[in-house]
């Protein structure tokens, strides 16, 4: 545990230059976890005795190497390493041997070497912080010594745990280790078992290693249900006043069919002179979870509700994500709502932010208003209707002023009632999706375009892609398309470029590997006080505020626009500071779930091991060719050893194989037929081999 307290008041420090004294410091990290203020000024001793931190009359601060150079590293499988630093354009190569005591992703210092060969070569000479502190992985016994051999090949090193650090862990036991200590001296770290798992891996056992992976929590503590408990129905119809009634509106919410928490609703009324007037109504969870209480706070830590194949791990306590605060069906919930007039051309001529109270008159699911739409007929088809013409129109506008217009499908899960896999299906975007999500982009916008008028707020930003990539993209698709007129590189016309680079050869197989090419060009979106705008929607101005039931940062756009509606002064302190808690709480979260995925599909194929399946080419490298079922049931690798009828010359520009004798190529979104040969749970792997090749 030591270790960890450690790496937490690094963070700390790191995250408040200014400094902090003992009872701050505590305080930072009493959010996280319980530990007591004489632990704390024990550990804060212990890192000023290592050089890491400093005092400064009381105040402590991280204290950052001026000599050497500072990066993040990345441990491959060999053992080997590459310091990412963001003072060299190329990374720079560290050798098993140079590592010292580090692990894969962590903060390190190092120094550059002579190197013979013409590229950078580094040394790492002290670890600033830890990536992780705990690690999955297997327990191995020789002789009579135990070690923990991590499943994921590049974290960097074995364990040595000590046997009374085994905590009922045998050998051969799947088990959760905490990183205890790595002194200089010795050749591996050691470690302690916290978490003895199921030995055969499978989806529940994989979601139950990445709660304690990552530390997520899963119940709520006894003083946020005494918080819960004050609450119930009654205060809707109490403290209603101040807030516009829509409730004799036609209200309805567009929801997929196993959703529990419905954040947004939408409404429609026709006014006398044949204007229609739209209400986007978003559940209102700050009337409820005000700032520092337990709820909030517990809220904060978690950012995000997540997602796994027939489990949520929500952000709030399900009596407000699912009741209180979701709006159901026939029932009163309180809203923040931005509405908008259009004219009968559904051109918007007007729009406005305020408080509001509805009662939904029905709760859909996308396919049931998909149904509707195709019969032209069913519960308020009209309504629908009208509002499916205004969200064609705003997405009409929105490609035209910039937007990047990617057509991507997503995956369906379908589980047991003990949590196990049964299907997974490929959905296509529907025109009910499409409705929803541009009403939702338009009220984002909307707020987003009133709070720019504030000194400090939180905007979700996306930068520019990557122009390089993305040139060396186009010549590819220029190589393979049958178009013409292939559309030229033009730097400052980049949204209609790639916009038109992703309609060629719209009916070709290529179509979703071109997507994927340029997806992988993009910046990935983020959280920031600093407005850049987001390149991938066109917007000069774009925040979330759609989502405050699932998503943290939605809460507080939603406390920043009640201040400005109020005329005060909005304030949210370390507003930076925060906006960096959810990026990296969110790609955390998305590799996990991201991981999830892959199990789930790759132990519906298990059983298939030999058996034949159609695909297409997602990814061409050296080292092999991956291959993406169809259907969205998984992807694997036709590693280069299988492709055994001819000598293949990699080509990278073109993103294939090409043989010398035969000429057969394998290239980027060519339609295939692939053998399952292995599939590797643990590793989260597929071998498979092209079935006109001889294994």
């Amino acid at each position: 545990m030591s270790i960890h307290i450690k790496e937490e008041i690094k963070k700390v420090l790191i995250n408040n230059n200014s400094g902090l004294n003992i009872k701050q410091i505590c305080w930072e990290l009493k959010k996280r976890f319980n530990t007591s203020n004489e632990n704390v000024s024990l550990m804060i001793e212990e890192l000023i005795s290592e050089g890491l931190v400093k005092n400064n009359s009381y105040k402590y601060k991280f204290n950052w190497p001026i000599r050497n150079f500072t990066g993040t590293i990345d441990i491959n499988r060999s053992g080997n390493g590459y310091i990412k630093c963001d003072e060299f354009d190329e990374e720079i190569f560290v050798s098993e041997k140079n590592r010292l005591n580090s692990l894969n992703k962590d903060t390190i210092n190092f120094k550059l070497l002579k190197s013979k060969k013409n590229k950078l070569e580094g040394q790492v000479c002290g670890i600033l912080l830890r990536n992780k502190t705990k690690f999955w992985g297997k327990i191995t016994k020789e002789g009579r010594n135990f070690f923990f051999i991590s499943y994921n090949k590049r974290d960097g090193s074995d364990f040595f745990i000590p046997k009374t650090e085994l905590n009922g862990a045998q050998n051969k036991s799947s088990v959760i280790v905490e990183l205890s200590d790595w002194p200089i001296s010795a050749g591996c770290p050691f470690g302690r078992v916290v978490k003895v798992l199921n030995d055969e891996i499978d989806l529940n056992t994989e979601i139950s290693a990445n709660l304690e992976l990552f530390n997520i929590k899963t119940l709520f503590s006894q003083s946020i249900n005494k918080e819960l408990a004050e609450f119930d129905d009654e205060t809707i119809y109490k403290k209603s006043e101040g807030r516009e009634d829509f409730r004799q509106i036609k209200t309805f919410t567009i929801d997929p069919t196993d959703a529990k928490d419905f954040d947004d609703a939408i409404s429609i009324v026709t006014q006398k002179n044949g204007h229609y007037l739209i209400g986007i109504h978003i559940a209102d969870v700050s009337h409820y979870v005000k700032p520092e209480s337990e709820i909030d706070k517990e809220a904060y830590l978690r950012s995000f509700s997540i997602y796994f194949p027939g489990r949520v791990i929500p952000m709030l306590p399900e009596k407000l994500s699912n009741n209180l605060c979701s709006l159901k069906e026939g029932v009163d919930r309180f809203t923040f709502s931005v509405v908008l007039e259009t004219d009968k051309e559904f051109n918007i001529l007007s729009n406005k932010i305020t408080k509001g109270i509805i009662n939904s008159n029905k709760r859909f699911s996308y396919e049931d208003v998909e149904k509707i739409f195709r019969d032209e007929k069913g519960d308020f088809f009209n309504e629908l209707y009208v509002l499916n013409q205004v969200a064609k129109k705003l997405r009409k506008a929105r490609v035209i002023n910039g937007s990047i217009e990617f057509e991507r499908s997503s995956l369906s899960f379908h589980v047991d009632k003990s949590g196990n896999p049964i299907s997974i299906s490929k959905k296509v975007p529907l025109d009910s999706h499409k409705l929803v999500e541009e009403f939702m982009l338009l009220a984002n916008k909307t707020v987003a375009d009133k709070l720019k008028k504030l000194r400090s707020s939180i905007f979700r930003v996306h930068d520019l892609p990557d122009l390089k990539k993305l040139k060396e993209i186009s010549k590819y698709i220029s190589n393979i398309s049958t178009e013409n007129d292939f559309p030229s590189f033009e730097k400052h016309k980049l949204p209609k470029f790639i916009n038109k680079i992703l309609k060629i050869d719209k009916n070709n197989t290529n179509q979703d590997a071109i997507n994927n090419l340029i997806l992988r060009c993009m910046a990935k979106a983020k959280y920031s006080s600093k407005n850049i705008g987001h390149f991938g929607l066109g917007f000069s101005n774009y925040t979330h505020f759609t989502s405050p039931i699932r998503r943290y940062s939605d809460l507080l756009v939603h406390r920043l626009l009640e201040k400005l509606l109020q005329r005060e002064r909005p304030v949210i302190s370390d507003i930076e500071k925060k906006c960096i808690h959810f990026s990296n709480t969110e790609k955390t979260y998305t590799d996990v779930e991201r991981n999830t995925v892959k199990l789930f599909q790759l132990s519906l194929l298990k059983r298939f091991i030999g058996n034949n399946f159609t695909g297409v080419i997602s990814s061409v490298k050296k080292w092999g060719i991956y291959v993406e079922l169809e259907g969205g049931k998984g992807e694997g690798l036709v590693s280069k050893e299988y492709l055994n009828d001819d000598h293949y010359i990699f080509n990278e520009n073109l993103h294939e194989y090409v043989g010398i004798r035969n000429r057969k190529k394998y290239f980027l979104g060519k339609s295939v037929s692939v053998k399952i040969e292995k599939i590797d749970l643990m590793q989260k792997e597929m071998d498979l081999s092209f079935n006109d090749q001889h294994i």
